[in-house]
């Protein structure tokens, strides 16, 4: 029986690469009406409850699912999901961990959410202020503070938005659930385009990673330029990794031809 390679579309033509990139910077650049918002409370509880659902999918646990029903929808064999899909799960959770205990700690910018409940508008909620708050020593103990604080204060919060930023007490800049969505529809799109299979996804994953990256700004936790920059990052790094396997010139996992006939 003949060998197929099919796991990765690598070695990727240089003309796909770079049309790849071009597209990639073009659907980034639907971000710059973000810089038009401001982070707010949504006060619809449907529009709340999508914001939240689409920042879930994106989320640690989230992305998970989110990129076992993408890789399926590109028709890959059950068989092979397990080493194809765990290196990028992997690759995403390294560079997500980059940014929450190296980036953001660098920077130091605090939420939007918390800078407006330390101001007079909110009551304040957290009258010691955000300099304070986020001397606190971890996010546990911060999530904590903030949980007693919400508990009593008057301002009407809906449920499941006080939840969310009960568990949202990290730095804001630069956006991660930004950079998991962009990485991973990077990542997908680079597949489609190398590959020159099921082109029809690419608006999908597009459309996924641009909700995401809104739903941070309409659920109060991110300002626009932690989104762009989140998204900056993810797509940094995919094409990083895309150049180093290139250069490998690795092609993936070899499987047989059944799995070719079913992937394509």
């Amino acid at each position: 029986m003949t060998k197929s390679r099919t796991d990765l579309p690598w070695p990727c033509p240089a003309g796909h690469w770079w049309r790849w990139l071009a597209v990639m910077l073009l659907v980034l650049a639907l971000l710059l009406p973000a810089f038009l918002l401001s982070p707010g409370i949504p006060g619809d509880d449907g529009l709340l409850r999508l914001w939240w659902g689409l920042s879930l999918s994106a989320s640690k646990y989230g992305l998970v699912w989110t990129a076992l029903v993408f890789f399926l929808m590109l028709g890959m064999p059950v068989r092979s999901l397990a080493r194809v899909l765990l290196p990028v799960l992997l690759m995403i959770g390294a560079g997500a961990w980059v940014n929450e205990h190296l980036l953001k700690p660098a920077v130091a910018q605090p939420r939007p959410n918390i800078v407006f409940l330390t101001s007079a508008a909110a009551g304040p909620v957290l009258p010691e202020g955000a300099g304070a708050f986020y001397d606190l020593p971890d996010k546990a103990s911060r999530s904590r503070r903030l949980a007693q604080a919400l508990g009593t204060a008057p301002l009407p919060l809906p449920v499941l938005l006080r939840e969310h930023w009960t568990e949202e007490t990290g730095y804001s800049f630069p956006s991660g659930h930004a950079f998991a969505a962009t990485a991973l529809a990077a990542w997908l799109s680079l597949w489609v385009i190398c590959g020159g299979r099921r082109s029809w996804l690419l608006p999908v994953f597009w459309g996924w990673m641009l909700a995401v990256c809104y739903s941070r700004i309409e659920l109060g936790v991110h300002r626009p330029v932690d989104i762009a920059a989140g998204a900056v990052e993810g797509l940094t790094l995919v094409m990083l990794v895309s150049v180093g396997l290139d250069r490998l010139g690795w092609s993936g996992s070899e499987s047989n031809g059944e799995d070719a006939a079913k992937f394509r």
